[in-house]
């Protein structure tokens, strides 16, 4: 994983995260994604992640579509797998939300969901289990 020009810049790297950091300290989720999603930095979106912890309920609904394509697109790499499982069980700890309002409330487009499960599955495919587990 890299960020998508290849290159960034290092100064503009540490700009960036420098007003990530600053939204953040105001409690402006939103902005602190915009901030990395312009980037096109992968890793300073999962160091975003990491830092902040699955916060789906403060992100509008534009931020978490991008968000979930993200995780989609990397839920199959196993280091990263128990970040992006906490951030998809807050998205099941909003089912109520769902179940009263219908399943477009958090703006996710079903081509994600699709991903998101397809990959999902996947990746529990290729984790190794333990061998006492009963499952």
């Amino acid at each position: 994983m890299e960020n998508q020009d290849g290159a960034q810049d290092t100064r503009g790297v540490w700009a960036s995260w420098s007003n990530v950091m600053d939204a953040l300290h105001v409690e402006d989720m939103d902005t602190a994604y915009v901030e990395v999603l312009s980037s096109g930095d992968d890793l300073l979106l999962v160091k975003l992640m990491e830092r902040s912890g699955p916060i789906v309920d403060q992100l509008s609904n534009e931020i978490i579509d991008e968000v979930m394509h993200f995780l989609a697109q990397y839920l199959v790499e196993q280091n990263l797998f128990n970040l992006f499982l906490s951030w998809i069980q807050q998205l099941l700890q909003l089912a109520d939300l769902v179940m009263e309002n219908g399943p477009n409330i958090l703006g996710i487009p079903t081509e994600i969901k699709n991903k998101l499960l397809l990959n999902l599955n996947e990746a529990s495919l290729a984790m190794d289990t333990p061998e006492d587990w009963k499952g």
